[in-house]
């Protein structure tokens, strides 16, 4: 994808991620949309997937999928599912790190990529995690999606897949 590169030390299922995004972009170019997902096609990835919604003017993002490594590392149940970030994070708001993060992909159609200490949801300091928002949008052009895939990793470097 143009001007976006996973560093060489990037989880092998975050690259994973990546090249099944870009192997689902439509013939013709563009953004891949929501229907070109098929989780079928990568079932090790879905425990660890999550998908926003994007709204435009103005922009917000909603929780509309959280796979079950998800739930269970940051212990947020189905309640989430459906609501928009800035009312379970009052703090998600423009000008937040997080928000700039989501809105960055958002508005220029290129993935996002970050490895570092979790900043949310509280709690998770001695973990780190590594994670990509890839945009999707129905139309190929104006993203109304991110497709993200989350890792949280312990000190060795072992995915955690259960409760903290």
């Amino acid at each position: 994808m143009r001007d976006f590169e996973l560093p060489d030390d990037s989880h092998p299922l975050i690259r994973r991620a990546h090249e099944y995004w870009l192997n689902i972009h439509p013939p013709g170019g563009g953004l891949p949309g929501r229907s070109r997902l098929d989780p079928t096609a990568v079932p090790n990835l879905l425990p660890h997937v999550w998908l926003v919604d994007v709204q435009r003017e103005p922009l917000r993002f909603r929780y509309r999928l959280l796979g079950t490594a998800i739930r269970r590392v940051t212990e947020s149940g189905t309640t989430v599912v459906g609501r928009w970030i800035d009312e379970i994070d009052p703090a998600f708001a423009p000008g937040h790190p997080r928000f700039a993060a989501f809105a960055d992909v958002a508005e220029s159609g290129l993935p996002g990529y970050r490895k570092g200490t979790p900043v949310f949801p509280p709690g998770l300091e001695h973990l780190t995690i590594e994670r990509i928002f890839l945009p999707m949008a129905a139309d190929g052009q104006h993203v109304d999606m991110l497709f993200c895939l989350s890792l949280f990793l312990t000190r060795n470097g072992q995915v955690l897949k259960g409760s903290i």
